[in-house]
C-alpha cells in the first residue's frame, strides 16, 4: 500500500486537502497511523486544556519601554563607533602628514598637498566628463549590443558565483577529507 502524506490530517484536518472519508478509510487500514494520529489527538486535548494566562499588568508598558532602550543602545552604539572610526582615520591622515613635514623637503609637501588639492577639485569635472562620455557612446551604440553585454556580463558573473556556491554546497555537505 502506497502510503499517502498523512502529516497534514494530524494537524489540520478541515484544511487538508485530502478529504475527511480518505483519513478514516487509512486510519482504519493503517494501525501505525491510528496509533500516532490518537496520539496526536491527546495532544491537542491537553493544550486545550490548559489555561490561559492573562500578561501582567504593565507587560505592554514594560516591552515598548525596553524596546526603545534597546533602540537608543544600538543608535548609540553605531554613532560610538562611527566617531571612533572617523578620528581613527583623522588621527592617521594627522600622523602622515606630520611625518611628510618632518622628513621630507618641505617643497615637496606643499606640491603633494596643492597636487591633492587640485585632484579633489578636479573630481567634479571629471565625473561630469566620464558621465558625457557614457552617455554619448550609450546613445551611439545600438540597443542590441547593449543587450548582448549584459548578458554576456551577467553570464560571466553568474559562472564563478554558481561555481562558488557549488564548491560551497559540496564542501559543507561532505566535508573536507585530511590528507
Amino acid at each position: 500500500m502506497k502510503h499517502p502524506p498523512i502529516e497534514p490530517w494530524y494537524c489540520e484536518v478541515e484544511k487538508a486537502e485530502i478529504q475527511p472519508q480518505n483519513l478514516e478509510r487509512h486510519l482504519t487500514a493503517c494501525s501505525h497511523c491510528l496509533e500516532t494520529y490518537q496520539s496526536w489527538q491527546e495532544v491537542e486535548r491537553a493544550l486545550l486544556r490548559l489555561p490561559l494566562h492573562a500578561p501582567t499588568s504593565g507587560f505592554a508598558n514594560r516591552w515598548q519601554s525596553y524596546a526603545r532602550v534597546r533602540s537608543q543602545q544600538t543608535q548609540e552604539a553605531f554613532w560610538n563607533w562611527s566617531v571612533g572610526l572617523v578620528s581613527v582615520a583623522l588621527l592617521v591622515i594627522a600622523s602622515m602628514v606630520t611625518l611628510l613635514i618632518l622628513f621630507f623637503d618641505s617643497s615637496f609637501v606643499t606640491e603633494m598637498i596643492s597636487n591633492i588639492i587640485r585632484m579633489l577639485s578636479r573630481l567634479p569635472l571629471t565625473w561630469l566628463q566620464l558621465r558625457y562620455a557614457f552617455t554619448f557612446w550609450l546613445r551611439e551604440i545600438p540597443p542590441y549590443w547593449i543587450a548582448a553585454f549584459g548578458l554576456f556580463l551577467y553570464a560571466w558573473t553568474i559562472l564563478p558565483l554558481g561555481t562558488w556556491l557549488y564548491a560551497f554546497i559540496k564542501f559543507t555537505s561532505r566535508g573536507v577529507k585530511p590528507s
